[in-house]
């Protein structure tokens, strides 16, 4: 162990310790033990069961400030302290086994968060008299709490971890941050639940918040896993060929674009994008010889390179996550004027994502050119879009597109001869 870990794991033992004894010597004979027991054991049931998982920092954060912001009101500051320390202790088995200075890290920085916690409620409620439900101090409570023990945790995972030295102190806030906005809310009605209901309803409270947390947690990895399952797709795509890879997240730049230009929720849009990005898959199934030609190709390797729509939809038609958006992968060849492949689809019978993924995949290679094909100028883009509105392109969308154009989104495409093939970029509306 590093000698300034030893050094902060050493300052933090000792701490907690005056703290205890400096709280311990003014509350400890002043608490009702039904109460202690029953916020002790509603912590540890929900530490053990309800976690979050924060991505950047690695950080698995228990949810117990919603229980402990109760404690706060109903408990001296001691007893909350003892409370936060004895119930967020983990049962769960570990394949590294028991750490001791971890396990008394962890619960000295539970009791020194809960203490300051605690504190800080009972300063802001007598500095604000307020008569009637305490949100100001209980809010005060919550950010004293996050503070201390995300501050705490941070150096720690500094001192021990190179993974968390490239995230920025910020960056780990601004994720915590988000469970900071959800533990004090659900604090509220657990406080609620509480004081005009009492203990068994707050009980019940802690239940449906568990099986609703649940919910939205397997919806949450449902969402990882299909983004795990597109990079993967997209590493396949790259070891086969790499412009290929490099197109697809061009092509879903240019969609996340034309989605919001479009105004499609959301929901819609990501589908969109994420068909976008793995849209060409099906190469992988298409001879070699054909896929990395430098010349134009014959009808008879036309015919064989319009089989990837078809060779891409058998591919992930049995995966179930992706079912509902592979019409969109399936028909992004179609054309408005029903010549297009696989099925000669016209209109409106083209599902709206393959209509946009026509216009973004064209658009691509308009302005990446061909070895046979100069790249199209800014002018002569918006010509081609023109001319092909009615006929290949759904000419709504195909305006849209003209209209982003005009505005300078996608300058760079004009200004470059070596186009950018990674765009990062996120859906905010």
């Amino acid at each position: 162990m590093d000698k300034n870990l030893k050094l902060y794991l050493t300052t933090i033992f000792t701490a907690a310790f005056l703290v205890f004894l400096r709280l311990g010597s003014s509350y400890i004979f002043d608490f009702a033990l039904n109460e202690v027991l029953f916020f002790t054991a509603a912590l540890l049931i929900l530490s053990n069961m309800s976690m979050l998982f924060n991505s950047i920092s690695k950080v698995i954060t228990s949810m117990n400030l919603p229980i402990l912001l109760t404690t706060f009101v109903v408990l001296n500051p001691f007893w909350a302290a003892v409370v936060s320390a004895v119930g967020t202790t983990e049962f769960k088995t570990r394949e590294s086994g028991f750490i001791w200075f971890k396990f008394l890290f962890n619960r000295a920085v539970f009791f020194l968060s809960a203490a300051a916690g605690a504190l800080a409620f009972n300063f802001t409620q007598a500095r604000l008299g307020e008569s009637g439900f305490p949100f100001s101090a209980l809010l005060a409570a919550s950010l004293i709490y996050f503070l201390v023990d995300n501050i705490l945790v941070y150096i720690v995972l500094y001192l021990a971890e190179n993974d968390i030295k490239q995230t920025s102190l910020i960056n780990y806030f601004f994720e915590l941050s988000k469970n900071l906005v959800t533990s004090y809310f659900i604090g509220i009605i657990l406080f609620a639940s509480y004081i005009y209901f009492g203990k068994v309803f707050f009980a019940l409270v802690i239940v449906l918040l568990y099986v609703i947390k649940d919910f939205f947690y397997s919806r949450l990895q449902q969402i990882n896993s299909y983004t795990q399952i597109v990079e993967s797709f997209l590493k396949v795509i790259d070891s086969k060929d790499h412009y290929t890879e490099g197109h697809c997240k061009r092509v879903a730049y240019y969609t996340y674009h034309l989605c919001k230009q479009l105004g499609l929720s959301k929901t819609k849009s990501e589908k969109i994008i994420n068909v976008a990005k793995i849209h060409d898959i099906g190469k992988i199934y298409v001879n070699d010889e054909v896929l990395k030609s430098s010349d134009k190709l014959s009808n008879t390797q036309y015919q064989e390179i319009k089989k990837h729509a078809v060779y891409g939809y058998q591919l992930l038609k049995d995966i179930d996550i992706l079912k509902e958006e592979l019409d969109v992968l399936l028909h992004h060849h179609e054309r408005w004027d029903g010549t297009g492949y696989p099925d000669g689809l016209s209109e409106k019978e083209i599902p709206i994502g393959a209509r946009i993924l026509n216009i973004t995949d064209s658009f691509d290679v308009m302005t990446t050119g061909r070895s046979y094909k100069a790249p199209l100028t800014k002018m002569e883009t918006i010509e081609e879009l023109e001319i092909c509105s009615g006929s290949q392109f759904d000419p709504e969308i195909a305006a849209e597109m003209i209209k982003l154009i005009e505005d300078g989104h996608f300058d760079n495409n004009f200004l470059r001869e070596d186009l950018i093939s990674e765009y990062q970029f996120s859906i905010e509306y």
